[in-house]
């Protein structure tokens, strides 16, 4: 082991609200030393509110709280079929979802109330403000109006607020109140102490193309194996595209068309169909690990998705076997060159965790972050960050104090390639060498000082790598969206490797 194995990795006192992992959606960036590229070029109202509302309301207030001004509900999420109009100085609403730019939830004013939609513009100060996603460092007041002179709470260090418009030198944030979500006030001071991060919701499997196989049954290793009587079921590509909260709508590459179902909703009546053209109605399939394999289940009726050793498909009436068990195999490198997700230290799903006896996941994870980033550019599966650091523990890869020893890649991939889809595939020091293996579709963890990234793709077109960093610094230059980097940068400076790890993907 070398001294490079063991120096400290991260931002000492990076912080990064804990919680729900993802509770926020995505979009653009500017930090006080680097601007980030804007990410999206437009987005429905919905990114710009936590996902899991249905679970965890969003209580929020009338923007214009005055005895003149009221608040209009209607029936629809289109706003065009009118309900009532309600006083705004007595409004408050508890939001489940959001479409368009319409936000539905029970309301109360006055002795009335009632569930309706509300434009987005009646709660939100500023609804086409870029909204920013960030971690606050310490301990901040939440005030109730843009004054910021009357405190309503605080939110503690490793909290997590989404900014969606500002005023002056205060800024409108919604942030999380454990049991619910809440829509306040910060100042600008307080908020610049905060970490950006890319709020996009994470998906089990990225977008992209496929290869599905049926009839898998969990293993030891936490992979999955195979029934002897589905080994000679031919398997099939399936192109995924993500729809939210892990539901997906899928195509079949071959044809062309789209899995739904149709049917009644009687018990056992609806089947499997493919179709012509997408209905995200009947053509939403939420797709859950189990372990080493997975499901692919009917948003609408419930139903999984099977097949049987002939090759019949089906839907199993809110009940699952290995008929309905799937494995996932990318067809190639899955990692979206224009739009990368980058897993970061700060991320609210793990920040605070405990990483060893000493230290976190947000102040010494980059040992366990690279290889995730690295596995989820080239899979599309999503490893969980939690299994990977206890098992650095368990097997000493954790140095305490110090950081993660360079010899927990290849194990991570001997102990968890099965399951998420990869393998290992030796490790190097030439740039050469780097550039050869990712034009051959494989992706790279590589260590430059003090520090581990994921190489995840090169362009020849301007011989650039993309840069996948867990916790950027202004050091290095970089954003937590992904960069392009020129060679050079590999070569001398901050990001100046000094050893590769590589990964491709598994041979099923």
């Amino acid at each position: 082991m070398n001294d490079r194995s063991l120096k400290s990795q991260g931002l000492p006192g990076a912080i990064v609200m804990p919680g729900r992992a993802g509770i926020f959606a995505e979009r653009l960036l500017l930090t006080g030393i680097f601007i980030a590229a804007i990410l999206l070029a437009a987005m429905h109202v919905q990114a710009a509110f936590p996902y899991d509302m249905e679970e965890k309301a969003l209580m929020a207030k009338a923007v214009d709280p005055s005895e003149d001004a009221d608040v209009i509900v209607f029936n629809d999420s289109e706003l065009m079929d009118y309900k009532e109009t309600v006083p705004a100085d007595e409004f408050k609403i508890r939001i489940y979802k959001a479409d368009g730019e319409a936000l539905y939830g029970d309301y109360e004013s006055g002795d009335g109330g009632g569930s309706g939609w509300i434009s987005e513009d009646s709660v939100v100060f500023d609804p086409d403000f870029d909204h920013v996603y960030a971690t606050v460092r310490d301990k901040m007041a939440i005030y109730t109006d843009a004054s910021c002179k009357t405190k309503r709470t605080y939110i503690e260090k490793y909290s997590g607020v989404i900014l969606i418009g500002k005023e002056g030198e205060s800024r409108q944030v919604i942030y999380d109140k454990g049991d619910r979500y809440a829509i306040g006030w910060m100042k600008r001071t307080e908020y610049k102490n905060s970490l950006k991060y890319d709020g996009r919701q994470k998906q089990v499997l990225a977008d992209g193309a496929y290869h599905f196989r049926c009839g898998y049954r969990d293993d030891d290793s936490g992979g999955a194996l195979i029934q002897r009587e589905f080994k000679a079921c031919p398997d099939r590509i399936f192109v995924l595209t993500h729809l939210g909260d892990n539901c997906y709508r899928i195509c079949d590459q071959e044809t062309g068309k789209y899995l739904q179902v149709k049917g009644k909703w009687s018990k056992g009546s609806w089947t499997p169909v493919w179709e012509d053209q997408p209905d995200d109605r009947y053509g939403s399939f939420r797709i859950s690990r189990i372990n080493g394999s997975f499901t692919i289940q009917s948003s609408l009726s419930g139903g999984f998705y099977a097949r049987t050793p002939e090759g019949r498909e089906r839907l199993l009436a809110n009940s699952r076997s290995i008929y309905s068990h799937w494995r996932p195999a990318a067809v190639r490198r899955m990692v979206n060159l224009d739009q990368p997700f980058v897993f970061t230290q700060y991320d609210p799903g793990w920040c605070a965790s405990p990483y060893g006896s000493e230290g976190c996941i947000g102040t010494s994870g980059c040992g366990i972050l690279a290889p995730v980033n690295a596995v989820y550019a080239l899979s599309g599966q999503y490893m969980d960050v939690m299994e990977l650091a206890d098992y650095a523990v368990d097997k000493h890869y954790r140095v305490e104090g110090s950081g993660t020893r360079e010899e927990v890649f290849e194990a991570f991939a001997r102990r968890f390639g099965k399951k998420y889809g990869f393998a290992w595939d030796g490790q190097g020091k030439k740039l050469k060498t780097l550039k050869k293996k990712l034009k051959e579709g494989k992706v790279a963890v590589t260590y430059v000082p003090g520090h581990y990234v994921c190489i995840a793709a090169y362009d020849e077109k301007t011989d650039r790598y993309l840069l996948l960093d867990s916790n950027c610094l202004p050091k290095r230059k970089d954003t937590p969206y992904g960069d392009w980097i020129k060679p050079d940068r590999l070569i001398e400076g901050t990001l100046q490797s000094q050893g590769y790890y590589f990964y491709r993907l598994r041979d099923e």
